[in-house]
């Protein structure tokens, strides 16, 4: 009897580990960091999925294009080709009005592996297309068009 007792308190205790230790992190917001101050909303015209047709007036081939997602709430995906695999990872986004730059709106993008993004952007052609520019370190301003698609790549 003890025997039994012994390996169900041993195996009880086991599944207790596992379950803390497989649980996952993306959802926690300690892990993706707070909200800058003021970056305080999320503008419902980005939700949906988006696909690069152009980076710097340059068209971009599909074969070589991204891919976001915005649910709505503050979440979503970025889809990319790395090495001819494809790579999937989650986002965090908020925005605010602009004080400077492009446009009348700032987004500010954490990728859960990539650098963080912040961008001044706006729409044209309906809100179908979307036009992301910042400028880097620097000073030179970086254009990227997104057109609205209907689905996930993949």
């Amino acid at each position: 009897m003890k025997r039994i007792y012994g390996s169900a308190l041993w195996l009880f205790g086991l599944a207790m580990v596992l379950t803390v230790g497989l649980t996952s992190c993306d959802d926690d917001p300690y892990y993706w960091g707070s909200d800058p101050y003021g970056w305080d909303f999320q503008d419902s015209r980005l939700q949906g999925y988006w696909q690069l047709v152009q980076y710097n007036s340059d068209p971009v081939p599909l074969s070589e294009a991204n891919y976001m997602y915005f649910n709505g709430r503050g979440g979503g995906y970025y889809f990319y080709l790395q090495d001819g695999y494809r790579e999937t990872e989650q986002l965090r986004y908020n925005c605010q009005n602009s004080v400077s730059g492009a446009s009348n709106y700032q987004i500010n993008i954490r990728y859960q592996y990539s650098s963080p993004l912040t961008t001044s952007y706006w729409f044209t052609h309906g809100n179908n297309t979307l036009w992301m520019q910042w400028q880097t370190q620097n000073g030179r301003v970086q254009t990227y068009v997104y057109d609205r698609i209907n689905n996930a790549p993949w």
